[in-house]
C-alpha cells in the first residue's frame, strides 16, 4: 500500500516504508491524488491496459526473453 509521508517537509509517497516519489512545490493535493492513484492500480492492475496493449506488452516480453537467452 502506498501513503503519503513528509520527507524534510517534502510530500514524499512511500511504500512498505520505502521512498518512491519526492514531490516538488510542496503540492500536497498531487502527491495524495498520485497516492491514491497508485493504491487503486495495486488493486486493478488492468484498469488502464486495453487488450491491444496488453497483447503488445506480451509480445515484447517474449521477443526480450528470446534476446536474453540468445
Amino acid at each position: 500500500m502506498y501513503a503519503t509521508t513528509s520527507l524534510n517537509g517534502v510530500p514524499t509517497i512511500q511504500r512498505d516504508g520505502h521512498n518512491v516519489l519526492g514531490v516538488w512545490d510542496k503540492n500536497w493535493d498531487f502527491a495524495n491524488e498520485i497516492c491514491d492513484l497508485l493504491n487503486s492500480l495495486e488493486d486493478d492492475p488492468h484498469i488502464f491496459l486495453t487488450e491491444h496493449d496488453r497483447k503488445w506488452l506480451k509480445a515484447m516480453d517474449r521477443a526480450f526473453r528470446k534476446v536474453q537467452h540468445a
